[in-house]
């Protein structure tokens, strides 16, 4: 996911692709863009909150039953800045590729990236759902819109998609079991 919003962001700026991971876009690479959201993560680990207040206690992790639920309760605990939330989605266990396509096993470096991203304040509108089942599995795919603030104060609108593979676990209700965020399905 955050390595879909750069290449968005990095296309709007610049109208290129991104093809190389150090790739310079208005004086910001790949590694400053992904060290400016580290940022907000040393932000979330000292004291355990963002400035201003905006990362929340989780709410609402009751199990989410229904699949298409899964990306409804993602997207709003995404929104409220609702990292608890967020993180009860993903399985203890998750398959987790970060934007330089290194395989970490396990939530807490998936935490410390989307911690990092919900710094930045986004909100983010999920659409064109789709859900290919085997059994309690879902390959699942999506197109999104993101807003965010960039480091300069200009409000920045990017698009992306996303794959995601999610199991329905017994009393656990649908989490996802594996995230590329290496990879994007636009």
């Amino acid at each position: 996911m955050i390595s879909s919003v750069y290449k968005a962001w990095h296309q709007r700026q610049t109208g290129a692709s991104v093809n190389a991971p150090d790739t310079v876009a208005h004086g910001i690479t790949r590694a400053g863009f992904l060290r400016l959201m580290a940022t907000g993560a040393a932000g979330v680990a000292l004291g355990g909150m963002v400035v201003g207040g905006f990362a929340k206690a989780a709410g609402n992790t009751a199990p989410v039953t229904d699949l298409d639920g899964v990306y409804d309760a993602w997207q709003s605990r995404f929104n409220a800045g609702d990292l608890d939330g967020l993180m009860a989605l993903y399985d203890a266990d998750v398959t987790y590729i970060n934007p330089d396509g290194v395989e970490m096993i396990g939530s807490a470096d998936t935490r410390t990236d989307y911690a990092a991203l919900l710094a930045l304040k986004p909100k983010i509108d999920i659409g064109d759902r789709k859900h290919v089942v085997y059994k309690d599995i879902s390959l699942t795919t999506n197109h999104w819109a993101l807003e965010l603030t960039d480091p300069d104060g200009k409000l920045v609108n990017l698009t992306g998609g996303g794959i995601e593979v999610v199991r329905n676990i017994a009393g656990a209700g649908w989490l996802f079991i594996i995230d590329d965020a290496s990879r994007s399905a636009s």
